[in-house]
């Protein structure tokens, strides 16, 4: 894949704009097999996982394409606001991001014990349904949301 040079971009500048370029193709093609695996309804179970594996690759997609969008805007000094913003020098009352913050990481613990408790009341029927599947992804989702909380707390704390 060939990218137009950044103007006024450092080399390690243009190495992480080709590496978000380079793999927002990738996962474009992944996108195209993961779809007609997806269209494929001669087996419903896995045309449902395949879909809910879709949700995730568009995502990562649409985030590799902002990505090389916001490092291009900052290097061209663009003066429209870029879709993944920079963290603040200064934010409005940290203490109360650092409350609601807190509330929700220990929400989302007592989500995490429940889903595990959950996961193992669904052993008896793990062979012959995607539910405990479905339980062990929620989990995972709930441990990224966690280290996203974590990362929000550690922003807010270190600011002012």
């Amino acid at each position: 894949m060939t990218t137009a040079r950044l103007q006024g971009a450092s080399t390690w500048e243009e190495g992480l704009f080709e590496a978000f370029q380079s793999h927002a193709e990738q996962e474009h093609q992944l996108l195209d097999t993961y779809r007609a695996l997806a269209d494929d309804l001669s087996s419903p179970d896995v045309s449902f996982l395949v879909r809910l594996i879709l949700e995730d690759e568009e995502r990562h997609h649409r985030l590799f394409e902002e990505l090389a969008g916001t490092l291009r805007a900052q290097i061209e000094l663009e003066p429209e606001p870029t879709t993944i913003p920079d963290v603040p020098l200064h934010r409005k009352d940290p203490s109360a991001l650092i409350d609601v913050t807190d509330h929700l990481l220990a929400l989302e613990r007592e989500d995490s014990k429940k889903l595990r408790e959950l996961r193992k009341q669904l052993r008896p029927v793990e062979e012959t349904t995607v539910w405990s599947l479905i339980i062990e992804t929620m989990e995972l989702d709930t441990k990224k949301h966690i280290a996203l909380l974590k990362h929000i707390r550690k922003l807010a704390k270190g600011i002012d």
